[in-house]
């Protein structure tokens, strides 16, 4: 993709900039409009510099809450908010639209009701957040407990696919 918020080509690229002079270096801000574009960096941020390794959910659930996002972009955009990581190709596939999507609802939605701008914010979207995820390693559904072995983030199933791969492997002879 071309037209990103990343590359500064975003679709609302100028009233981005003029949202984001309104964010602290640190905490939550001032206004709503603030703390909504805080929480559309945040996943932004997340996503080109570490593939959504990091716990946002608390962004993406206030903007669903604040009504900033659809709850399709929430849907897709949440998968990937408690530690499962991306592995996509960032060339457009519809995971990286969702993101873009997301500051481009954001945004929209604060030019659509200006008030926020000076509406006092009284939260903070870490108080949206959940706990984080484990994933697999090699098929990447959700871990709820740790393999047999205790090592490693893979599930049992996996992990004794590998077992009787390294069985046969072994039983081989040359």
């Amino acid at each position: 993709m071309e037209n990103t918020y990343s590359n500064k080509k975003g679709t609302y690229q100028a009233d981005y900039d003029r949202l984001a002079e309104a964010m602290p270096v640190m905490g939550n801000c001032d206004t709503v409009a603030g703390e909504l574009i805080r929480s559309a960096s945040r996943l932004g941020y997340d996503f080109y510099n570490n593939g959504m390794g990091n716990n946002t959910s608390g962004a993406v659930n206030f903007l669903l809450e604040k009504g900033a996002i659809d709850k399709i972009t929430h849907k897709v955009v949440y998968e990937y908010t408690r530690g499962k990581i991306y592995n996509g190709n960032y060339n457009g596939d519809a995971f990286h639209r969702a993101i873009e999507a997301v500051v481009d609802q954001t945004v929209k939605f604060i030019l659509d009701n200006p008030a926020l701008e000076t509406t006092p914010n009284t939260e903070d979207m870490f108080d949206y957040e959940e706990d984080m995820q484990s994933f697999c390693e090699e098929c990447e559904d959700e871990l709820t407990y740790m393999n047999e072995s205790g090592c490693g983030h893979i599930c049992n199933y996996c992990y004794e696919e590998q077992c009787r791969a390294e069985e046969e492997e072994d039983d081989y002879c040359y």
